[in-house]
């Protein structure tokens, strides 16, 4: 009897060892993201543009890519320094994420691309000025380029800057005379 159930278990083990290793066995196929990346986090946003996680350094507020190599994340990792995070691609604060939609841009009445000139109740064109608290002087903001991404002001003491709608603007309607 133990000789029969030996060799049973003998048959029945090879029987698993050889139909384990069967070479037409389904092998799952690699899953890919949009950068071709093996199980990379990249993602297609809803304008058709791939997107990707970066490194952002909050301290010079510059983004850098992540660069996978050889296309495989397997053990890939990413030693970040003091002042960095990784931003993944459909993260809240993505900039990137849907940045790639045709969107209308806006001038305002001189010509400046996101810029704070409206037109007034008279059909003027009214911009924003720093105005001098102590010598009472206005002076004109000037933007160079006609866009004020990036653009600053620096104020002197005594200095503030009047919006074209500000109830002290005294430009503001005064061409209905």
């Amino acid at each position: 009897m133990k000789t029969k159930t030996k060799l049973l278990v003998s048959i029945c083990a090879l029987t698993l060892i050889f139909s384990a290793c069967k070479k037409d066995a389904v092998t799952p196929e690699a899953v890919l993201d949009c950068t071709e990346v093996e199980n990379g986090v990249a993602v297609v946003d809803s304008c058709g543009d791939c997107q990707g996680a970066y490194i952002y350094n909050m301290v010079t507020h510059d983004p850098s890519e992540i660069v996978i190599l050889g296309g495989d994340t397997t053990g890939a990792s990413a030693t970040l320094t003091p002042g960095q995070v990784i931003i993944l691609p459909e993260d809240p604060g993505n900039p990137y994420w849907n940045a790639g939609c045709t969107q209308a841009i806006v001038y305002d009445c001189m010509g400046v691309q996101n810029g704070v000139a409206v037109v007034d109740s008279c059909g003027d064109c009214q911009g924003a000025y720093i105005y001098n608290m102590v010598t009472h002087d206005p002076s004109e903001i000037v933007i160079l380029g006609g866009d004020t991404t990036g653009a600053s002001a620096t104020l002197t003491p005594g200095q503030v800057i009047i919006l074209p709608e500000d109830d002290g603007n005294p430009y503001w309607n005064s061409g209905c005379k």
